[in-house]
């Protein structure tokens, strides 16, 4: 019987430098946008004289949607900053 052949193990292969900098840089800064756009969007949900239902029932819709697009492009800066903060590692597992 012919002994079975493992296939090999994947090689880690070290980041570069600039592109660890690069990752953790950018990450920093996304993950402070989506921050400052919550406490943005906290402000202005705590300013405003009325509910989120009060804005349902009274069909203020270009309320709605704006606050609705902030909130959008916080979560996603904040995904995708903690995305980069993690690939800012030395060694890639790919």
């Amino acid at each position: 019987m012919a002994k079975r052949k493992r296939a090999a193990a994947p090689q880690r292969e070290r980041r570069p430098r600039g592109e660890i900098d690069r990752n953790y840089f950018f990450g920093d800064v996304l993950i402070k946008t989506g921050a400052a756009l919550g406490i943005v969007l906290a402000g202005i949900a705590l300013y405003t004289p009325f509910s989120f239902m009060d804005a349902v029932n009274d069909r203020m819709y270009d309320y709605l949607v704006v606050m609705g697009i902030f909130g959008a492009v916080g979560i996603a800066a904040l995904v995708g900053g903690y995305h980069l903060r993690r690939e800012a590692t030395h060694w890639d597992f790919d």
